[in-house]
C-alpha cells in the first residue's frame, strides 16, 4: 500500500458566521492525481489552504505521518508546492521568466542567498522540459495568461515538493493553452511521481491521469472516488442541481443539459 502523504480527519473552517468547510475526511497517497471538482463556493481553495497552512481550521490534518496546524515547519513547508488561480505581475516589475521560475529554489539556498549557477542551469532545463526556454530572457510582465501560469508550474516543480496543490490553473485561459497545461500536468506528474491535488470547478477539462475525484457542495464532501463514476450524469446532477449528462468525444468530456 502506498504511503499516506495527507489525511484530514474532520476537517472545519469557520469565518465568523460562516462554515467554509464542513467536517471533511480526506486521505490522499503518494503519487495520487486527485480532482477537487465543485462550484464556486464549495470549499475547493479553503481545503488546499488548510493543506498549505494558510488557514487556521479545527480537526486533524496530518502531512507526511505526521500532525500539522496551521504553522508549519520549514521541512513541511518546502514539501508542499502551491500553484495559486492566477499569477498576476505588475508589468512594471523587472524581473525575467527565469528569474522567476529560480525563485522556486530559495527554499532550499536559503531566503538570503541569491540561486546561483546550478539553480539557474536546473531552471533552464525545466524551462526547455516546458517548452519556455525562448521566454526565459522575457520580462515575466509581457509573457502572457497561460505563459505566466507555465512559468508559475516550473517554479513550484523547481522547489522539488513531495506534494502539489494546483488551484484553478486552467482557468481564464483558452481552450489550446488549458489543453498544453493540462498535458505538462499529466508529463509533471509522470516524471516526478508526485502527489496532486487539482481543484477545478470545469469538469470537462482535467489531467488525462486524475483517476479520483472529490467533490465539494458548500465545505462538505459530497464524493470521493473514481473519476468516471464522480463525473456520472447522475453524480453531477445531485451536485449541481440540475440535469446533466457527460459523454467523451476525442479523448474530452462534454456537457448535455436536459
Amino acid at each position: 500500500m502506498n504511503e499516506q502523504l495527507i489525511a484530514l480527519d474532520r476537517v472545519t473552517v469557520r469565518k465568523t458566521r460562516t462554515v467554509l468547510l464542513d467536517s471533511v475526511s480526506l486521505a490522499v497517497a503518494r503519487g495520487e492525481l486527485v480532482g477537487i471538482i465543485g462550484p464556486n463556493g464549495a470549499g475547493k481553495t479553503t481545503l488546499l489552504n488548510v493543506i498549505a497552512g494558510f488557514e487556521r481550521f479545527e480537526g486533524v490534518l496530518s502531512l507526511f505521518g505526521r500532525p500539522e496546524t496551521h504553522r508549519r515547519s520549514r521541512e513541511s513547508r518546502l514539501r508542499v508546492g502551491y500553484i495559486p488561480q492566477s499569477f498576476p505581475v505588475d508589468p512594471s516589475f523587472p524581473i525575467l521568466a527565469v528569474e522567476a521560475v529560480m525563485t522556486g529554489a530559495i527554499g532550499r539556498t536559503g531566503l538570503f542567498r541569491s540561486p546561483g549557477r546550478r539553480q539557474k542551469e536546473e531552471a533552464m532545463a525545466l524551462m526547455e522540459t516546458m517548452r519556455l526556454s525562448h521566454l526565459a530572457a522575457r520580462p515575466l510582465g509581457q509573457l502572457s495568461g497561460g505563459e505566466r501560469q507555465k512559468v508559475s508550474l516550473a517554479r513550484a516543480i523547481l522547489q522539488r515538493p513531495d506534494i502539489l496543490l494546483m488551484d484553478e490553473p486552467t482557468a481564464n485561459l483558452d481552450i489550446a493553452v488549458q489543453k498544453e497545461v493540462l498535458d505538462l500536468v499529466d508529463e509533471i506528474h509522470r516524471k516526478e511521481a508526485l502527489t496532486v491535488l487539482f481543484v477545478t470547478h470545469d469538469f470537462t477539462m482535467l489531467p488525462v491521469a486524475m483517476g479520483r475525484a472529490v467533490l465539494l457542495d458548500h465545505g462538505r464532501m459530497l464524493f470521493d472516488g473514481d473519476i468516471d463514476t464522480a463525473l456520472s450524469g447522475e453524480t453531477l446532477t445531485r451536485l449541481f442541481r440540475y440535469p446533466l449528462e457527460t459523454f467523451r468525444q476525442k479523448g474530452r468530456r462534454f456537457i448535455s443539459y436536459d
